[in-house]
């Protein structure tokens, strides 16, 4: 079976015992059978072959590269997840950026009235070989391109972690004793190596990106207090959707709403300043103030 067949596979025995506590080996081969043959309206070379053996092959495998522990209960007489914890869900995330296994995206009746983002992640089919090396704590060689750069170098890197950031993933990883981010979309030839992960890499992820919006952590400048104010109408989507944890409302009147942030000034929040337009007037701090008003200079002289 092709690989996408297997992770088809895995996903659908964790969204079913997601759904359902205890479910039976019966249980468990008639929802998978339904799923597969939605699935071969998209793709007629995936093949449906399960049996109690296969079962048992898939819950290792779900275990060993998933973190995830299926067990059987003699008194239930039924499968279930013994935690349903982050790990379960970044797997239910991430299998749904690569395969689109959504009902949604299959039933034909509701493609007049769902209708789903076209643009996906590329090279997203690398996510399960990297969490399995991180989980297995094994390095991994890739080709690398950086965004205008024509040749191709090669890495071989300690994945320690991936992350999600506007619709992109990205590979956190020890480079030779600098842990840096890799973008999914520039990688190719992903391999997992029989080397182990260095035990001495030191990594935690929240107080890495404590302080970022984004995947952009600079290395040699610190943190900035940020004022903004805000349109009313604006504050309601950012109390929906905070830009960061850290964000707070400052103080408010008929006009503006004032929100605080302490974040790093990249260019990833910077972008998103100016996606607000009209909406937003940064108030602290002063090189943010600056650097906003040259951005929109420059962007007024090309229309001049």
């Amino acid at each position: 079976m092709s690989k996408q067949g297997y992770i088809a596979r895995y996903f659908n025995i964790v969204r079913k015992l997601s759904q359902k506590k205890y479910c039976s080996y019966e249980e468990l081969e008639n929802f998978l059978e339904r799923e597969f043959e939605m699935l071969q309206i998209q793709d007629d070379t995936l093949e449906f072959n399960f049996s109690k053996r296969t079962l048992q092959r898939d819950i290792r495998e779900i275990r060993n590269i998933l973190g995830i522990d299926i067990m059987y209960s003699r008194s239930q007489r039924g499968y279930y997840i013994i935690q349903d914890d982050y790990s379960s869900d970044l797997f239910l995330k991430t299998l749904e950026e690569i395969n689109s296994f959504s009902a949604l995206k299959l039933t034909n009746s509701l493609e007049s009235i769902v209708y789903l983002e076209k643009r996906k992640p590329k090279r997203a089919e690398f996510l399960p070989d990297i969490v399995q090396a991180i989980q297995q704590k094994k390095k991994i060689e890739f080709h690398y391109q950086k965004f205008g750069e024509v040749d191709e170098t090669i890495r071989k890197v300690s994945p320690v972690a991936i992350r999600e950031f506007n619709n992109r993933w990205y590979l956190i990883a020890d480079d030779r004793g600098i842990v840096k981010n890799f973008g999914l979309e520039r990688m190719n030839k992903v391999s997992i190596l029989k080397d182990k992960i260095d035990e001495n890499i030191v990594f935690n992820y929240d107080d890495k990106y404590k302080y970022s919006f984004g995947i952009i952590v600079p290395s040699t400048e610190k943190p900035e207090k940020i004022v903004l104010s805000v349109t009313k109408k604006q504050a309601a989507y950012l109390e929906s959707l905070p830009l960061h944890e850290s964000q707070e409302v400052l103080g408010t009147n008929n006009d503006e709403v004032l929100i605080g942030l302490e974040l790093f000034l990249t260019e990833d929040f910077i972008s998103e300043i100016l996606s607000m337009s009209r909406s937003v007037t940064v108030i602290e701090p002063k090189k943010l103030k600056d650097r906003i008003s040259e951005i929109l200079k420059e962007i007024l002289l090309k229309y001049n």
